[in-house]
């Protein structure tokens, strides 16, 4: 009896994910509001009847794509959130390359939508990303204030610095391309450095140097 549910289980989950990659790219392509349970049914190769076994509706389905991509990216980061031991500044390399290789591995529809999609939830289903949204800036920030209470980074407020620094993931991870000169971690150490270098104290602790990438554009592979 368990193994069958377990099955089963995996079988809807499985579903599930099927389901929700198939409307984000929807979702992106024509647009929220364009996008019907139809047009989504016809992607999947199945009736719109059928959804109503996973979703409560369209807007369910937005709100379970936008959860998804921001819990992963909350559990990309949240071994360093009682880490008490690990140096901040490799904390902050370690949160920068984490999370920017989670979304640099992404279609980067979904990356954009989950940002640009907000605006069409309920208000529940807002407060929700927001709560998840609020736990990976936390983390961002414990780090910052650990760096400043052990002298490695200047004094600063840390939630703004905070939100800087996740934005530049963000959109990073948008422009990033494969198929550029730098790999993946090459960029992720240039973002650390960039960072670190900006919020650095200008005397005090400092750990060992921190590891220089190559300069060049990403985008076309260009020195």
């Amino acid at each position: 009896m368990a193994g069958a549910k377990q099955r089963k289980e995996m079988q809807t989950s499985i579903k599930r994910s099927w389901i929700l990659d198939k409307a984000g790219m929807l979702f992106w392509q024509k647009g929220y509001h364009s996008t019907s349970m139809k047009d989504i049914a016809n992607a999947c190769k199945c009736k719109p009847a059928n959804f109503y076994n996973y979703f409560k509706g369209k807007e369910d389905i937005l709100y379970e794509v936008i959860k998804s991509i921001t819990e992963e990216g909350v559990s990309s980061i949240k071994f360093l959130e009682e880490d008490e031991e690990t140096n901040p500044v490799e904390q902050l390399r370690l949160l920068i390359k984490s999370h920017f290789s989670f979304l640099a591995g992404m279609r980067q529809s979904n990356v954009l939508l989950s940002d640009t999609g907000m605006r069409y939830l309920s208000r529940e289903h807002r407060k929700e990303i927001i709560k998840l949204r609020d736990t990976y800036d936390n983390i961002l920030r414990k780090i910052i204030r650990r760096g400043i209470d052990a002298g490695y980074f200047a004094p600063m407020d840390e939630r703004v610095v905070g939100y800087l620094i996740a934005s530049m993931i963000v959109r990073s991870s948008i422009w990033f391309s494969t198929k550029g000169r730098l790999s993946m971690d090459e960029v992720a150490d240039i973002m650390f450095n960039f960072a670190y270098n900006g919020i650095k104290a200008s005397n005090g602790n400092q750990p060992a140097t921190a590891p220089e990438a190559e300069a060049s554009n990403p985008l076309t592979g260009q020195e």
